[in-house]
């Protein structure tokens, strides 16, 4: 049998009242308390030097550019690719031959996807941040929107070539054209 506990009067009525005000009083404190102080810096100028501005951290956010529409577009299209071959190779009336094909292209636009967003994230870790990387059968392309120095594009020329095992001649890099 369960017991139950009932109040009743109005000097329970007071006593909980001012329960809920010590309860709200002690949060109050404590999260007053809790804070660290605020402290105003003031920096002192130092003689021959300019006084220095502190400013706030800011938020850096990746701003849409051709090249990230670019990498959507592709991806909705590779989407829609992979959704195709998928249906032939798990068809269960697709003829034997037809299906072993569509499971071999799955297989190598997958492999080409997996290439090009490694060599994308390698070339966003040295620093070209909206690089594009279009890898064909036959060729690479890498697009950067940056200009680039001989030593930049032969360096990255060689992480291509490394990654994908395409002979140099077989590998284009355009940057950002110069205004004249």
């Amino acid at each position: 049998m369960a017991r139950f506990y009932v109040v009743r009067g109005r000097r329970a009525l007071w006593n909980l009242f001012i329960m809920v005000l010590v309860v709200a009083a002690l949060v109050y404190i404590f999260r007053v308390e809790g804070e660290p102080p605020q402290e105003e810096v003031t920096a002192e100028p130092i003689r021959g030097v300019e006084q220095m501005v502190v400013v706030e951290p800011v938020t850096v956010r990746t701003v849409p550019t051709k090249f990230a529409e670019y990498k959507l577009e592709r991806e909705r299209m590779r989407s829609r690719q992979i959704e195709l071959l998928q249906n032939i190779a798990y068809d269960a009336h697709t003829e034997g031959e037809r299906r072993e094909e569509a499971q071999s292209q799955l297989q190598l636009l997958i492999d080409r996807i997996t290439r090009e967003t490694e060599i994308e994230n390698l070339l966003k870790a040295k620093g070209y941040l909206d690089a594009l990387v279009l890898l064909d059968p036959e060729a690479v392309t890498v697009v950067v929107p940056v200009i680039l120095t001989r030593e930049e594009a032969a360096g990255i020329g060689e992480l291509v070539h490394r990654l994908t095992g395409v002979g140099f001649e077989r590998i284009t890099i355009v940057d950002e054209t110069r205004s004249v």
